[in-house]
């Protein structure tokens, strides 16, 4: 059963690396429509992982086990061994998927963020203020200075 599910949680992270993998693309290509459709793509997915573990980590607490890495190891444990080098082959396969679906999402914020860095620095040349000319203020949101040169902070 561990087995089936970690196929199933495999099969789930492959399908959002490779989403990722075409999110990368069209956000290079800054193709609007293919984005959305991808993101409502990526967002079905992650709703689907999320449930797969879930019901996994249920399983190992009706099982007695802890929800973490450790009762992941002693539910393999507990395991055939043939079914258990299947299970652990299956739980090595999830975590190097999972790491390369960490890096192409750590790629494609990359790509958003020198994309809406282009972004700000043309809606600050448009209006006439310099690009640099801003603070962000508590709530993290950018406020322009609008050629104000007063004090960085009030006493």
């Amino acid at each position: 059963m561990l087995a089936a599910q970690l196929r199933e949680e495999l099969t789930t992270v492959e399908t959002l690396l490779h989403l990722l993998q075409r999110e990368y693309a069209v956000l290079k290509a800054r193709d609007l429509p293919a984005l959305e459709q991808i993101v409502a793509e990526k967002q079905h997915c992650i709703d689907q992982l999320r449930d797969q573990i879930a019901h996994r980590l249920d399983d190992l607490r009706t099982c007695g086990l802890a929800a973490d890495t450790q009762g992941i190891a002693d539910s393999l444990n507990r395991l055939p061994v043939a079914e258990r080098a299947v299970a652990t082959q299956l739980w090595a396969e999830l975590e190097l998927a999972a790491e390369r679906l960490h890096d192409q999402n750590d790629i494609n914020g990359a790509v958003i963020a020198a994309g809406r860095s282009h972004v700000e620095r043309s809606l600050a040349i448009l209006s006439g203020r310099d690009s640099l000319d801003f603070l962000y203020d508590q709530g993290t949101r950018k406020v322009f200075g609008g050629g104000h040169r007063g004090p960085i902070a009030k006493a």
